[in-house]
């Protein structure tokens, strides 16, 4: 499963102009029972040695296609989840249709936090 998802990780080598261009992301929280309990695992920070490996991640024709829709979010990876207690996870793959991950400030992954997580009500 895949949903559009928009990212403001605007330290992240996957991010281009506040549109993730991994073809996959992974959202870590486990025993998330909020946002900020859980974080994008994929984060990889702009000019880091490792930055150049991303490259096997890229969505290429995802990032063409957005260059052309605008503000329009275009993009879709596919989001694996780990946070049981979310309601968009089914089988460890978000469900969710639109997904925001924030990160203004992040400098790694466990500054970022995925804004669509919703606790099941129990």
């Amino acid at each position: 499963m895949s949903g559009k998802l928009r990212c403001s990780a605007e330290r992240c080598a996957n991010n281009v102009n506040k549109f993730c261009v991994a073809a996959s992301i992974h959202v870590n929280g486990s025993s998330a029972h909020s946002s900020p309990e859980t974080d994008c695992d994929t984060f990889l920070e702009k000019g880091d040695i490792y930055s150049t490996s991303h490259f096997t991640n890229r969505n290429l024709s995802g990032e063409f296609t957005q260059l052309f829709s605008g503000e329009s979010v275009e993009i879709s990876p596919k989001i694996a989840c780990e946070a049981e207690n979310c309601i968009y996870n089914v089988n460890k793959l978000c469900s969710a249709d639109f997904v925001q991950i924030n990160g203004q400030e992040a400098h790694s992954s466990e500054r970022t936090q995925c804004e669509t997580f919703k606790e099941y009500n129990q």
